[in-house]
């Protein structure tokens, strides 16, 4: 295999065109060639020690592998998860308009990488949901936040990735999400500022257009932050 077809695996997608909230819905392990991997490192090396690492120590000789597993491993969501979604029938039985009181799961911690200079940022997610026809399994909320976490990204995007995705997923009355994230790149780099927390919230359906329910799902959030 050439090294131009061979590169088109890295980070490839399946179901190019795919609808992104469809993205959910596929689990395809990425693969990298022992080949590629080596020259990745080699790659790595070079850079760091551009930077000023001594790459001939005892605890820097296997950095550059130990880089890429950990980014590799950083960036899972990209693979999918096969044990994301598990539906249940509503509990309602007043038919296809009764309303369940909201679903609130979190503080759900979060680790992602942001695309723009792949620095961490992280925080907490809080994710709720107002069923219709269908609930799904709580722990898969949590896979859910971690699948679209896991990867490159922004946290605006996260969320709306995050609230479309259960949205499709359950065609639910209505969907909020809310995430604060301590961003590194603000931190150790460019303005240097320690103390920001960047919080950001989604609303679909009956949260977008009651008000009420949208405050009570941010009490909700604060009184589990501990900042009641």
């Amino acid at each position: 295999m050439s090294d131009q077809s061979r590169g088109h695996e890295i980070g490839t997608l399946h179901g190019v065109g795919r609808r992104e909230s469809d993205d959910w819905q596929r689990s395809i392990p990425r693969s990298i060639s022992p080949e590629q991997w080596a020259r990745f490192e080699t790659n790595m090396r070079e850079i760091f020690q551009a930077l000023g690492m001594e790459m001939g120590t005892p605890g820097t000789e296997r950095t550059p592998a130990r880089f890429l597993k950990a980014m590799f491993d950083a960036t899972e969501g990209y693979e999918g998860d096969p044990k994301l979604v598990t539906a249940f029938p509503t509990e309602c039985r007043g038919g296809p308009d009764c309303q369940l009181s909201q679903v609130i799961e979190g503080p759900i911690p979060y680790y992602s990488l942001c695309e723009h200079h792949a620095f961490p940022f992280h925080g907490n997610a809080f994710v709720g949901y107002i069923a219709h026809e269908n609930i799904i399994g709580i722990s898969k909320l949590t896979r859910l936040v971690r699948l679209f976490a896991r990867r490159f990204s922004v946290q605006e995007r996260m969320g709306v990735q995050i609230t479309e995705t259960l949205e499709g997923i359950l065609e639910a009355h209505g969907v909020a999400v809310y995430l604060d994230g301590t961003h590194l790149c603000t931190q150790m780099r460019g303005v240097r500022e320690t103390d920001s927390v960047t919080r950001t919230s989604f609303w679909r359906g009956n949260y977008a257009a009651d008000p009420q329910l949208r405050s009570e799902f941010l009490r909700m959030c604060e009184m589990r932050s501990g900042r009641s």
